[in-house]
């Protein structure tokens, strides 16, 4: 039934794990909806073509297990071919509950997919629908996928359409989400706090990564009251994320900031034409900092 399943659609976290990366796309849920890589590709020179992977998911937090499956993922090319890595950062990339030390965060992060799969490169990838999917292995009988709002690109980037056959997302629904998920946020905010671990193994990761190709520190952008909220709630993470940048030498694209905004399903995530527009400018400005390049 393993391979029954694995003939059809998995789930939107599958493809992320069926292939090797040239190029990788990291971090969160905002990063796992709002990048698409078809479009960086188009905008950027031929020389940083594919495979690029959009690895982002809501459990990617920094830690070792997220280093240790980029490792996986990352197809050999040595110093031959022009490669980058888009990091995404908000300020919950770096928290976890509080009172979990060291190896409480790593036994919380090996839980996740990412933790318990063994292959990252593999189709059919029969590692991951053993260890991860989360549904009855009968639904390879099944036809699960029933479209929606949600296309899964084979690329890893999981795209979200305000309108479907079955369910538009109105502008009543997006202010409900948004004031449900500023909920949430209050409700998670004295559970969590940054964490020491994730920041350490964040700078591991820039290192790793910068060892391989070039390397684009991203604040994706989100409606105004969610950044607000982060900006308040985490007043140092712009002085944080400069000084990090300050000491690997890489860019950093605040989309946080000015007067362009992008528009959200749920105040956070990007739909799929905000995706788009927004993919097309993050290219654009990544090809100016390579232009820029000695």
């Amino acid at each position: 039934m393993v391979h029954k399943l694995s003939e059809g659609y998995v789930d939107m976290y599958y493809p992320k794990f069926t292939q090797s990366a040239k190029s990788l796309i990291i971090g969160l849920s905002r990063a796992d909806e709002g990048i698409d890589p078809y479009t960086l590709e188009n905008g950027l020179p031929e020389e940083y073509n594919g495979p690029v992977v959009n690895f982002a998911s809501n459990q990617n937090y920094f830690g070792s297990v997220y280093l240790d499956a980029i490792k996986e993922k990352l197809v050999d090319t040595g110093n031959s071919e022009k490669r980058f890595f888009i990091v995404t950062v908000s300020p919950g990339s770096f928290t976890a509950p509080k009172g979990f030390g060291t190896k409480g965060i790593e036994a919380m992060d090996r839980k996740t997919a990412i933790g318990r799969a063994n292959d990252f490169t593999s189709m059919p990838n029969y590692s991951y629908i053993m260890n991860c999917y989360g549904n009855g292995l009968y639904n390879a009988f099944i036809d699960s996928y029933s479209g929606g709002n949600l296309t899964t690109h084979t690329n890893g980037w999981n795209e979200v359409s305000l309108e479907s056959p079955t369910f538009n997302i109105t502008q009543e629904v997006i202010k409900d989400w948004k004031r449900k998920n500023l909920a949430y946020f209050e409700r998670r905010l004295p559970k969590e706090e940054v964490k020491p671990y994730r920041l350490e193994w964040f700078g591991k990761t820039l290192e790793h990564l910068k060892s391989k190709g070039d390397v684009f520190l991203v604040r994706m952008p989100a409606d105004k009251e969610v950044i607000e909220f982060e900006n308040k709630n985490l007043p140092t993470f712009k002085t944080l994320m400069d000084s990090i940048t300050h000491a690997y030498q890489i860019p950093y694209l605040d989309y946080s900031i000015g007067n362009k905004s992008f528009g959200t399903y749920d105040g956070s995530h990007l739909y799929s034409e905000s995706a788009k527009e927004f993919s097309t400018i993050l290219a654009r400005d990544m090809l100016r900092h390579l232009k820029n390049q000695p």
